[in-house]
C-alpha cells in the first residue's frame, strides 16, 4: 500500500509507521486473560542510487521494528495460551523488541521484468503471496497469509537472495534461497551461518499474472519449497503450494492450497478460499473460510479457520476491525469453538 514518504531528500526517502493489534474472546480459559495486545513502531528508508534511461532502478531498502507487548499476552501466541487451541493470529505482533527486518540491494533489469534482490530478507514479500496476505494491511490469520500455515517461513532479516523474470505472455519464474536460521534480532549472525551451519530455505514458483502491474491481484502460481529446518539440528521439510487470486471488477476472489512434510510447519495440509471487496472508496473488506490438518504427533481433529475484517482508510490512519472463528479447542475445557474479535491500527507518519 503506498504511503507518501515523511521525509524525502533527492532519492532518499524515509517513513515511519505504528502499528497496535488487539485481540480477545469470550472463550479464554478460567486462568487466562480475555485479551492481548502488542506494537509495532516503524521505520523505512529507500535509496534509489540510479535510475537508466528505460526505468530500470537499483535500491538499497531498510526496515528496522521494535516490538513489544502492551498487555501480559501478545496475539501471536493467544490461540495457543489462552484459548487452548492450535493456530496462529497476527504472527508479527509479538514482544521481541529491535528487531532488522530487512536490509537489501534491489536491482530492476529487462525494462522491471527482471528483478534482483540481494542481502537480508523478508521472505513474506517473494514467497507465496497474493494481495489480501499482508498482515499489515489484509488478513490477520496466519491461514490466509504466506503459505496457508504449511510453509515454515524463515525469520525476516534472513540472509539470501531471490530472482523473479516474467516473460513476454506473462508468465513467471522465481527461486529464493536464504537462511533458514535466521533470527531477526540477531541479523548479522547469518553471515557465518548460511557459511557454518548449511542449513537453506529454498523456493522455486511458476506462475501466471493478467499484467505486470497487475502482479499480486490477477496471479496463479505454483510454489515448491525445501527447507533444512530452523532448529539447531537439521531438519528436512518440503512441500508445495498453489494460488489463484483475480481481481475482477471490484472483486478479488481467491483460493489456496499446500501440503508439507516435516515437523516445522504449523499444517500437514491447508485448503483456503474466499474474496476481498474493493468497492468502497478506498476502503476493504476481506472475507475468508479455511480447513486444516494440524501438523503434531497426536492425532486431534481438522481445524476450520474464518475471518471477517473491513480495512478503513482515514487520511494518515487506518483502522481494521476483524472478526474469526476458530475450531477445535483440544486443550481448552470448557470451550469447543471461540469467537475472537480483533482490531488493527495503522498510523503513518
Amino acid at each position: 500500500m503506498p504511503v507518501s514518504a515523511a521525509y524525502v531528500d533527492g532519492n532518499l526517502k524515509i517513513n515511519g509507521d505504528y502499528f497496535l493489534f488487539g485481540l480477545g474472546s469470550g472463550a479464554a480459559m478460567e486462568d487466562k486473560d480475555d485479551y492481548a495486545v502488542s506494537g509495532i513502531g516503524r521505520v523505512t528508508a529507500n535509496w534509489t542510487a540510479f535510475e537508466d534511461q528505460s526505468g530500470n532502478v537499483g535500491q538499497v531498502q531498510l526496515r528496522v521494528d521494535h516490538k513489544h507487548r502492551l498487555t501480559n499476552d501478545v496475539p501471536l501466541m493467544y490461540i495457543f495460551d489462552n484459548l487452548g487451541g492450535y493456530g496462529i493470529i497476527q504472527p508479527a505482533f509479538s514482544d521481541i523488541g529491535l528487531r532488522l527486518t530487512n536490509l537489501y540491494w534491489r536491482q530492476e533489469f529487462n525494462q522491471q521484468n527482471t528483478e534482483l534482490m540481494v542481502g537480508f530478507l523478508d521472505s513474506t514479500d517473494y514467497v507465496d503471496t497474493y494481495a489480501l496476505g499482508n498482515p499489515y494491511a489484509g488478513f490477520s490469520n496466519l491461514q490466509f497469509s504466506t503459505g496457508v500455515g504449511t510453509i515454515p517461513i524463515p525469520d525476516e532479516s534472513t540472509l539470501g537472495f531471490t530472482l523473479r523474470h516474467i516473460t513476454s505472455d506473462n508468465f513467471y519464474g522465481l527461486v529464493s534461497f536464504s537462511d533458514a536460521l535466521a533470527d531477526s534480532t540477531e541479523p548479522f549472525d547469518g553471515v557465518s551461518q548460511i557459511v557454518r551451519d548449511n542449513q537453506y530455505f529454498k523456493s522455486l514458483e511458476i506462475g501466471w499474472i493478467g499484467a505486470k502491474d497487475a502482479f499480486y491481484v490477477q496471479n496463479i502460481h505454483m510454489t515448491l519449497w525445501h527447507s533444512d529446518g530452523k532448529q539447531e539440528q537439521e531438519t528436512e521439510n518440503y512441500g508445495v503450494n498453489v494460488s489463484a487470486t483475480y481481481l475482477m471488477g471490484d472483486w478479488m476472489p481467491f483460493v489456496r492450497a499446500g501440503v508439507s512434510h516435516g515437523d516445522e510447519s504449523l499444517y500437514e495440509s491447508s485448503f483456503t478460499f474466499g474474496t476481498g471487496y474493493l468497492g468502497f472508496d478506498g476502503n476493504t473488506l476481506g472475507m475468508a473460510v479455511g480447513w486444516a490438518k494440524p501438523n503434531l504427533p497426536m492425532e486431534i481433529d481438522e481445524i476450520v479457520n474464518a475471518e471477517v475484517y473491513y480495512r478503513m482508510q482515514f487520511g494518515a490512519l487506518s483502522l481494521t476491525p476483524n472478526l474469526q472463528y476458530v475450531s477445535d479447542l483440544a486443550w481448552n475445557p470448557s470451550e469447543e469453538n471461540a469467537l475472537i474479535f480483533g482490531l488493527r491500527a495503522r498510523l503513518t507518519f
